[in-house]
């Protein structure tokens, strides 16, 4: 009996091995500056966005995004936009120039101090695969080239009253929808912040974040903490 649980147990810690082997972790720093400006019910909005992978050793992506916004009603908007994105494709030692094409639909709504945003985005990502150049001289290319990706974001912040502080969480899913080995949802995205209102047209926000990629053979999960400046005029 007692050399059966031992056999029981070694098979167990087999099994999981690989799974631990498999799965990466990575840290790195994300700050962003975003300027938006407002034409009655349009909003256009920038961003510059700058990622480190393993602390601050490597860049990860150096991104610039423009778009516009329309609100259709109050709680209700839609937007697209267009990024440029210096992609850190590590397995080739090969930045990689990205353009992402974006439309989404987001709505608000608040109940008390809480307020509920919800993001439905759409987005395809073309890729650049010129330096993906094997030993054999062959190029390694994507499964998904152009790459489809919905993404789904709620979020929720708590009002403090009389504070300047606004504590939020969200959560955020990615769909692939153009995979052909079947379509699924390959990450999670949790986030945790705190927005402080400097004055009608300043803001600072920082945060923390943890990515898990899922349904893969080589899960990857992220963390990262982030810092985030924001003005309109």
């Amino acid at each position: 009996m007692k050399k059966k649980s031992v056999y029981i147990l070694s098979m167990l810690v087999l099994f999981h091995v690989p799974r631990v082997i498999a799965q990466t972790e990575t840290f790195g720093l994300w700050s962003s500056i975003e300027a938006s400006k407002k034409l009655n019910r349009f909003d256009l909005n920038s961003e510059l966005e700058l990622r480190t992978m393993e602390g601050v050793e490597k860049i990860a992506r150096i991104s610039a995004k423009v778009g516009v916004d329309y609100r259709m009603i109050k709680p209700l908007k839609v937007g697209i936009a267009y990024q440029y994105i210096h992609f850190n494709d590590v397995k080739y030692s090969d930045f990689q120039p990205r353009n992402r094409f974006i439309a989404y639909l987001q709505g608000k709504q608040k109940w008390g101090n809480w307020e509920f945003t919800l993001r439905e985005r759409l987005q395809t990502t073309i890729k650049d695969e010129s330096d993906r150049l094997k030993e054999s001289g062959k190029t390694d290319t994507y499964k998904m080239n152009p790459e489809w990706t919905w993404r789904n974001r709620l979020r929720i912040s708590y009002n403090i009253p009389k504070c300047k502080i606004t504590p939020s969480f969200s959560i955020e899913t990615f769909y692939q929808l153009n995979n052909p080995d079947g379509n699924t949802f390959d990450r999670l995205r949790y986030t945790l912040s705190g927005t402080y209102k400097i004055n009608k047209q300043n803001a600072i926000e920082l945060y923390g974040l943890y990515q898990r990629n899922i349904n893969t053979d080589e899960p990857e999960n992220r963390s990262a903490i982030g810092v985030s400046y924001s003005f309109s005029f």
